[in-house]
Parts: structure tokens; sequence; C-alpha cells
């Protein structure tokens, strides 16, 4: 088999399939480092001085999901080893942060409770690295010692969808670097949480590389196994490569196209989430105030990340009373309601759509039309550049083509074309894509039209399309 044709057979997981589906999450960012105004603190700060007496749980849910998050992920315990869970196993936590003067200050619990109570998926950021413990550095203790505040975090807060691993490391005073047992945290994670994906230095999802949201053209899931996470592991231990560096430099931009796997024969669902920040940096510094995302500028990055097979995780920092900036909060909230203004009224529902095959009436073009995920549409296998067609009784007009692949079954959609007929009975091509996926949102100058037609013109294996739509 070619090398195209075998990565057409990879499957995502259960748990990846549900990652997938939350698309776009907040990431908080909270702590000592929020209150001397650094992004990474020593591990001395004393707990007292966290008082974020202006955090209310279920402001902060109910401002998430506003602003159109279907997730939130808390950075329980950052690289300084401040918990912002009441641990048994560490007095470093926000449990002796006695200047707060609540009843309860386990921030895991009543964000996890809250996130529950209003159907919001919950997640942690949890950073191995720890500058307060003093067994970091010493190895199989420091592991073990790990594994414990793992299982802990991870056991008493219900369901969490995702967990990110931070990859930092340093020496100890003795100057002995922590050599992390990735394959004993993974271990933690799927028998305490096994429909959680592993995120950044994990198994699950792929980080893209950058935190600025620049983005690939075209985004694969499947990616050949070098670049799995395994994988860099093994390499971060080998001397540099010149060769690796080069091919590493070669397919930068492109993973997962023909030419960029011709010469592979193994290969993984890798899939890949852009993070970046509200701000220039994850904790909040009131002087990040004019380095704050637009509503425009978010809405370019949903269709870039989320609209580009990508989910998209946005790190939202709160003050250190715990309340939000309120430009912040005016910028999601004005994004939130333009988004759902922009996905409430699906123009193609009062088309007629047509294809050029189907492969049989269980696969009938018309299941693109309906909510049912596991109604698809699958081309004749003889045809060779499959095309579906909107017509519509009097003119419309659109300015997004939402589509997505069936990707239970694998991601096979190489190249299409988009075709416009504004009434004169004719089709002119006014522009192609790529990769589709899980999502893809092709946007265009908005545009009166009588007829649409996709056309697929390069795919590997069997093309299966779950959804078609026009906005």
């Amino acid at each position: 088999m070619k090398p195209y044709e075998i990565a057409a057979g990879v499957k995502p997981s259960k748990r990846q399939l549900e990652w997938q589906k939350t698309e776009f999450y907040g990431f908080i960012n909270i702590g000592l480092p929020t209150v001397v105004n650094r992004e990474w603190t020593d591990g001395n700060v004393k707990p007292e001085n966290f008082v974020p007496e202006k955090f209310n749980a279920e402001e902060w849910v109910t401002f998430f999901k506003e602003a159109g998050f279907k997730g939130m992920v808390l950075n329980v315990k950052h690289h300084d080893g401040f918990c912002l869970w009441c641990s048994e196993l560490t007095d470093y936590t926000v449990e002796n942060s006695f200047n707060w003067d609540v009843e309860d200050r386990d921030m895991v619990k009543l964000l996890s409770d809250e996130c529950r109570r209003q159907g919001l998926k919950f997640g942690i950021a949890i950073s191995p690295l720890d500058r307060n413990a003093s067994c970091y550095g010493t190895g199989e203790e420091y592991n073990e010692y790990f594994k414990k505040l793992l299982r802990e975090v991870l056991t008493k807060y219900g369901d969490i969808f995702y967990v990110r691993f931070d990859g930092a490391a340093e020496a100890n005073k003795s100057g002995y670097i922590q050599e992390y047992d990735w394959d004993g945290y993974y271990k933690v994670v799927r028998e305490c949480q096994p429909d959680a994906v592993i995120a950044l230095v994990g198994p699950d999802v792929r980080w893209y590389g950058n935190e600025w949201g620049v983005i690939r053209k075209n985004e694969w899931s499947v990616v050949p196994k070098y670049y799995s996470i395994e994988e860099a592991i093994k390499r971060s231990k080998e001397p540099p490569s010149r060769k690796n560096k080069k091919r590493e430099k070669k397919h930068e931009m492109d993973l997962g196209s023909r030419k960029a796997i011709k010469k592979e024969s193994e290969f993984i669902w890798y899939p890949c989430e852009v993070s970046v920040s509200m701000r220039d940096r994850w904790y909040y510094h009131k002087e990040d105030e004019y380095s704050a995302k637009t509503k425009d500028k978010l809405q370019k990055l949903y269709l870039d990340s989320v609209g580009s097979n990508c989910a998209l995780m946005l790190g939202v920092p709160p003050m250190k009373d715990g309340s939000f900036a309120e430009m912040d909060y005016q910028i999601l909230m004005a994004f939130g309601k333009s988004h759902k203004q922009a996905y409430a009224y699906k123009v193609s529902s009062i088309a007629e759509i047509t294809a050029s095959s189907s492969l049989s009436s269980e696969y009938d073009v018309k299941n693109l039309m309906n909510s049912d995920e596991d109604k698809t549409w699958k081309p004749a296998l003889d045809d060779k550049e499959p095309e579906i067609i909107f017509t519509f009784n009097e003119k419309d007009m659109f300015d997004r083509v939402l589509m997505m692949e069936h990707i239970v079954n694998g991601q096979h959609i190489e190249e299409y074309e988009l075709y416009l007929d504004t009434g004169d009975g004719k089709f002119k091509r006014v522009d192609k894509g790529g990769v589709v996926g899980y999502k893809r949102i092709h946007k265009i100058t908005p545009t009166e039209i009588k007829r649409v037609k996709i056309k697929f013109t390069s795919f590997r294996g069997e093309l299966e399309l779950q959804e078609a739509t026009l906005y």
C-alpha cells in the first residue's frame, strides 16, 4: 500500500473524538504568579498572599458559556507547586490562603461542580515542575510524589475531559535535573480518567507549536509516527541530529500531505490544538491591556483553528481579586453573541441538495441535511471527482460553507473547489480549499446565489461527509 492509503485507514480514539467536539474551550491561569505580577514564581511566595475575594464560580462558568466556550481548563498547579485544590500531600495549597475569608477555598472543587451544573466540560493543566517540593530533583521519589498528587486531583472532582502536562524542567539546588516518568503519569491518567485526552506533552492531542495563533494552511490529524510524543521524548534524550533538524524544518508547514508522507510507513491520529491567550501572556498583567485581542481578531482565530480542523484553547486570565478585566469580559461577551448569531440560521436549510452520485441509499446526499452525525454521504466508488450542489428556488445570500468529514472512519479529503451560480445558470469557480477533517469553515465575500457547488478534486480512501451547510 502507498503511504497515503495507509494514512487513510487511521482512526481516532473515542476520547479524541469527544475532545474534538469540544472545539473551543477557555484556559484559566490564576495563582501566586498573579499576585506578584509574574508568569513564574520561585515557590516561596506564601499562600496567604492569594486573596481572590471576588472569585465566584457561578459567575465564571456563566461568563464562559455566554462567551461561547464549551469547556473550561484550570491550571491547578503551575511550576511554583502551589495547588488550587486542598491537597493532603502538601501544605502549599489554596487551603492555607487564610486571608481569603471564605468557607471553601478549593477552587478545583468549586469550578468543577459548577461546570457540571451548567453543562460545561471541565479539564485541568498541571506542571510536573515543582519549585516548592523539597523532593523535586530526587528522581523516583519525586515521580512517586507527583503521581500521588495527580491521582488525588483526578479522583476527587468527577469527570475530567482534558489533562494538559507542561514539560518544563530545571535543576534542583544540587544541580540534578528531574527526569519525569511520563509513562507513569499517563498510566495514572488512564486509570483515573480513562475518557480524558492528554495534551501538550501527551499522546492524544498535539500542540501546534506556537502561542500566537499562526496556523498551517492544511492541518492533518493523521501524521507520521515520528511526530508522536513518545518519539519526541526519545529524541530529547539523544544528541541533536542534523538529519532530524532538517526533516522537521522541511515539513514544518506540512505534516500530512502525500508529498510530506511519501517515505513514511507508520501513522497515528494526533489532532492539533491551537493555544493562545487573550493577552500577550497567560497570567494577568495590567500592562498587557494593550494586547487584548479584539472581537474581530477572535473571529479570525476561530475560523483559522476550529474552522481548519483544530481545536482552540483561549487563555482568559483573571485578576488577582478573582474577577476578570472589564475589557476582556466585554470583548468575549461580544464575541459570544456575534458567534451565536453567525451560526443561528442555516441558509442551506431551504435549498435542495443533490450529488453526482451516492454509494447507496444508506449514504444518500440528503443525509447531509440531517442533524444525526451517524447519517453520512458517500459517493460511488468510481466517482473520482464527486460533487454536491445546493439549489435555491430564489436567490439567497451566504458567506460561509461549513463541512465536516465523518472522522470516526478517518480523514480523507485533500482538496475541493467551490463554485457559484449567481443566477445566470452557469457555475463559476470562486475559490478552492484543502483539508476538511473534523470541520472546515470556508469563508467568502457575502454573495447572492442561486446554486452552490462543492467539487472534491482529491481524496484518499473513501470520502465520507457528515455535514455540509451554508451560512
